[in-house]
């Protein structure tokens, strides 16, 4: 049988042969590779979730949406200072991820960071050209700053999409302890990300929304595929 191995019970009457099995799968590394449903799960709710709200979308942003944009507008502080959090959902923050990870010896995590980023634009360009929803200065007035563009679809925020799914991958290598202060910081950063894309009038704050379930989708899926240590 695939994966089994004899184990042996004494007993009073002698001993007894059985057969114990061990489900696994081996990851690049050539160790096994856990696999946990929970992130199977997470996967497909926030992939539902995503398509649902893109959807939903398609209608254009409803009155509180753009309210919420122009508030954010108003209080956006030194852009300068935005400009930070906005590199963490770059393109290259994913491959850096990837390359950060072979140096530390963590195959796993650098296959994961590799696939992401191809996975995640591939989902991300599909629904945008399904929901083409507008940019915020398509439909209503608001201030560009920082070179945003101002026209092409706007669901979903790709830069949230990329820090949050960053951020799902590398959790699960931090230290146990270090892990509940890590799950703070990370959704900070990444809730900065899409922050800084609204103020730029870049997209509308439901944009940043979807951007996070894609991101956590896409992470999530990519734990569950390639397997943690």
């Amino acid at each position: 049988m695939a994966g089994a191995s004899p184990s042996v019970r004494g007993g009073a009457g002698g001993v007894t042969r059985g057969v114990t099995t061990r489900a696994h799968t081996r990851g690049p590394a050539g160790r096994p590779a856990r696999r946990r449903r929970a992130d199977a799960w997470l996967a497909l709710g926030a992939g539902l979730a995503y398509v649902g709200l893109g959807a939903l979308c398609a209608a254009g942003p409803p009155g509180w949406e753009r309210r919420l944009l122009h508030r954010v507008q108003r209080t956006g502080g030194s852009l300068s200072a935005l400009r930070v959090p906005q590199q963490l959902g770059t393109p290259w923050m994913l491959p850096v991820t990837a390359l950060a990870a072979v140096l530390a010896g963590r195959p796993r995590l650098a296959l994961a960071a590799g696939l992401a980023l191809p996975l995640e634009k591939g989902l991300e360009v599909g629904v945008k050209k399904v929901a083409r929803r507008p940019r915020p200065a398509q439909v209503m007035y608001a201030e560009l700053h920082d070179d945003a563009p101002a026209d092409g679809p706007s669901y979903p925020s790709g830069h949230t999409a990329i820090a949050t799914c960053a951020a799902i991958l590398v959790t699960p290598y931090l230290p146990a302890a270090a892990r509940p202060c890590a799950r703070c910081a990370f959704a900070v950063a990444a809730g900065l990300t899409g922050y800084t894309r609204v103020h730029q009038g870049a997209h509308l704050p439901l944009d940043v929304v979807g951007g996070a379930l894609l991101g956590t989708g896409a992470g999530g899926l990519l734990r569950y595929v390639v397997g943690l240590p």
